[in-house]
Parts: structure tokens; C-alpha cells; sequence
């Protein structure tokens, strides 16, 4: 692996009802990077992060990863709702038998980072959709994860939400430096985001490029609007309509 923290080398996924959904896809991710996979529904994105986690296997090529610490947000919150909030929070940790007290100081730590202390005995239909994924976010938090897999988690939030859950993300990163794969659509989401964005295209998902994000770590609402920012954006979006054309 070299050093890699995720590595796919030529790796495919067929399906049982003969759908190609990925081939010959060969991308080295490596310890501190936060990558953004981009594409269109349907180009292999959320299947990649399922191999990544070992969810599932390829029908070919190989799938490593330097770590078992792998954490995974999912589209939906997928929060059991009788449990409260700090219950939810404690689950993978139950599930790894960590002991009580540690995984009680867990607990708290990760809410407190995602600003849901106050909301500790709350059942999940008490929340608003952003607060159901920042418990989500907190759930695998718990687990000090050094792979952190983000399948799309914020495609459903209104626009603001959105992009305060993105800085919190980036805050988390800045501080924990895990490696980082963020399934999105969005390609502001993805420059925003990312040290590099790896684009996807479609029948069957395959890479077709790879732009390093010439932005520094400290990121804001102004980072949006430069001209860099614009510039990368319609770069990557030409490609894509390109790859669908």
C-alpha cells in the first residue's frame, strides 16, 4: 500500500443482476488527505465507500486499508428512534465492548464537539434533520476513527445547514487529521470540502479526474466566492458534462 490509508487497485464491482457498477478503478488515498469523490447517480461513489469499509467485496482487483478504525455517515441519519441521543451516540461503542466509563467520556466528548450536550436525553424526533446528522456524525466519533467514510450525509439539508456542517466536518479534520472520503453531487461541496477531488463518470464508474484544491487549510464563506474557487469549479464541471455529453 505504500503508506496508503486507502488504496483500490483495478478494482471492479458487478452485481448480481449483471450491472457493472465499477471497473478498473485504481486511486491511492494516503494518511491526513480528505478527498471528495464527485460524479452523477449511479457512477459507483457510495459503492466505493462500501468496499472501503469492507461492507462489501469487489468482483475483481483488491481493496486495502491501513486501519480497522473506520468510521461511516450515511445518507440517511439512520438513528434508532426509541433510544435517545446520547444511546444512539453509544452504540457502535456498545457494539466494540468498549468499557462503560471510557465509552461514557466518549460519549460526552463527541457530543460536546458537535454542539448536541444540551440535547443528551432528546429522542430523535425531537431533532431537526441537521441535528439527526450531527448525532449520526457523533456516533462514529466515538470510535476515534482514522478512516472517516461520508456517504453524501448532507444532500437533504437546506443550503445553510449544508455548509455549517460542512465547516464543522473541516473543524473535526483540522483537528483530527483522519483521512477523509466524502461521497458528494455537489461540486461546490466537493472544492469546498476537499484537498482533492476525484471526479467519476457514469456506465460503469470509472475515474476520469483528479484535481488537487489549491486552497489552504483555513476555509470560510469567502473561500466560496474567489475567483480560484470559480475557476476550479467550472473546470471540473465542464468535465462532467463533457463525461455525460
Amino acid at each position: 500500500m505504500s503508506g496508503a490509508t486507502l488504496d483500490f487497485r483495478d478494482v471492479a464491482m458487478r452485481f448480481p443482476n449483471g450491472t457493472v457498477a465499477l471497473d478498473d478503478v485504481n486511486l491511492s488515498i494516503g494518511p491526513g488527505e480528505f478527498v471528495a469523490l464527485l460524479g452523477p447517480s449511479g457512477c459507483g461513489k457510495s459503492t466505493l465507500l462500501r468496499l472501503a469499509s469492507g461492507l462489501d467485496a469487489a468482483t475483481a482487483g483488491r481493496t486495502e486499508t491501513g486501519t480497522d478504525r473506520i468510521g461511516y455517515v450515511f445518507q440517511d441519519a439512520t438513528l434508532l428512534p426509541w433510544l435517545s441521543v446520547e444511546r444512539n451516540v453509544a452504540l457502535f461503542g456498545e457494539l466494540d465492548h468498549l468499557p462503560a466509563a471510557e465509552l461514557s467520556g466518549r460519549v460526552t466528548h463527541a457530543l460536546e464537539i458537535v454542539g448536541l450536550a444540551k440535547f443528551a436525553k432528546h429522542l430523535p424526533h425531537q431533532l431537526s434533520g441537521g441535528m439527526r446528522m450531527r448525532t449520526s456524525l457523533a456516533r462514529s466519533l466515538v470510535n476515534n476513527p482514522a478512516l472517516f467514510l461520508f456517504d453524501e450525509p448532507f444532500g437533504a439539508l437546506d443550503e445553510f445547514t449544508r455548509e455549517k456542517l460542512n465547516d464543522d466536518v473541516r473543524a473535526l479534520w483540522l483537528e483530527d487529521r483522519f483521512t477523509g472520503v466524502f461521497v458528494t453531487h455537489s461540486i461546490a461541496e466537493a472544492v469546498y470540502m476537499a484537498t482533492r477531488v476525484v471526479v467519476m463518470g457514469a456506465s460503469p464508474g470509472r475515474i476520469i479526474g483528479e484535481y488537487a484544491v489549491p486552497f489552504g487549510d483555513e476555509r470560510d464563506e469567502h473561500t466560496r466566492y474567489c475567483p480560484e474557487f470559480a475557476e476550479l469549479s467550472g473546470e471540473i464541471s465542464e468535465l462532467l458534462k463533457a463525461a455525460m455529453a
